[in-house]
């Protein structure tokens, strides 16, 4: 054996050496080594080994696709949650006014009220005067689609004002009372949200009951006959008279008694006789029209009740009754502007309304 064999394998047994080295520190085994794609080697590279790969989820690419979002299971599947405060606050006076407004029937016909105080099992509910002129026997229907016999409460009298007091007694049911508020914590342009019981019912919400948000149009200085005082312009229907009008807090400030564009009469006459101007009058009968809360309440002081607080705490977006799961109406305003520049058109629209001669 000349020296340049011997060089050739002295060389030889020592990489082989190095590469068994290298197999017991890593961990490899041998059938790992044949499974190593040798022949993929550039040729004149350096041959390394590296660990086997390892299966887990990390070693994906980063730009695969985002797994799909499991969807909601049981009666929240298919439900539209809303993001924003704004829908959470309408959805938390829907249910505020859900909770408080009762329909009453009065024999072949109906309207809607109020339940504003209990004691013990009685309870006492406020609407509209001209709801219960159509009979003399009135049954109220409470949220959860009970119905009790009520009775006309007479030991209070409103004179000059479109307002009727109803009692009803459950020993069994627990049901929601409205607070009183003030209309002087609402102003022209500002939101307001009213509900009740109309008579052409869409076919599409089995209970007959509409939600409607709006804003406040019109507050004049005086008051119309039979007490009406405060203008929205929210969708009422006929069958919506004593249901409520609820502010940003979920006070009741007001008592619906009158939808626009009557179809009858001149309900547009203040209770001094005096008649309003032309640009007034025409912003009247777009408007519709409830009884501020005070004039309810300069007759029955001992209905009321403490101070709303200013925002709904625990907004719950399950609905607390299966009447409450049925769709909101919506209002009749259509805002093609900023909220901001919403109510400020709407206030000097009031303004100009209010600043023409009263005849």
């Amino acid at each position: 054996m000349n020296w340049v064999s011997l060089a050739f394998l002295t060389c030889t047994a020592g990489l082989l050496t190095g590469v068994a080295v290298q197999v017991h520190n890593r961990g490899f085994s041998v059938a790992e080594i044949v499974r190593t794609n040798l022949p993929q080697q550039p040729q004149g590279s350096i041959f390394q080994l590296g660990k086997p790969p390892v299966k887990s989820p990390a070693t994906k690419p980063l730009n695969l696709p985002a797994k799909p979002v499991k969807p909601l299971s049981g009666k929240n599947q298919g439900e539209s949650i809303p993001q924003r405060a704004g829908d959470l606050l309408e959805k938390a006076m829907l249910q505020k006014a859900r909770s408080i407004t009762v329909k009453v029937l009065s024999e072949d016909s109906w309207g809607s009220g109020i339940i504003i105080q209990r004691q013990e099992q009685v309870y006492t509910a406020i609407t509209n005067d001209h709801v219960l002129q159509s009979g003399k026997t009135y049954r109220i229907q409470t949220p959860d689609g009970k119905i009790y016999s009520a009775t006309r409460y007479l030991a209070t009298q409103f004179a000059g004002k479109d307002l009727a007091l109803l009692q009803f007694t459950s020993t069994k049911s627990d049901y929601k009372i409205g607070v009183l508020g003030s209309s002087s914590t609402v102003k022209e342009g500002d939101k307001v949200y009213a509900a009740g019981f109309p008579f052409e019912a869409d076919k599409s919400n089995p209970g007959g009951w509409k939600f409607t948000a709006g804003r406040v149009s019109l507050i004049p200085e005086k008051s119309l006959e039979d007490g009406y005082q405060l203008g929205y312009d929210n969708q009422i229907e006929k069958g919506m008279s004593g249901g409520p009008v609820l502010n940003f807090g979920g006070e009741v400030v007001a008592v619906n008694g009158m939808h626009a564009y009557p179809l009858w009469g001149d309900p547009y006459v203040f209770q001094d006789g005096s008649k309003p101007c032309e640009p007034m009058r025409e912003l009247m009968v777009r408007s519709s029209w409830g009884i501020p809360i005070e004039k309810f309440l300069q007759s029955a002081p001992q209905f009321s009740t403490k101070t709303a607080e200013k925002q709904p705490k625990n907004i719950s977006l399950e609905p607390p009754s299966q009447l409450l799961a049925e769709r909101p109406g919506t209002s009749n305003l259509t805002v093609s502007q900023p909220v901001v520049n919403t109510a400020k058109l709407m206030r000097q629209q009031a303004e100009a309304a209010k600043s023409c001669t009263q005849l």
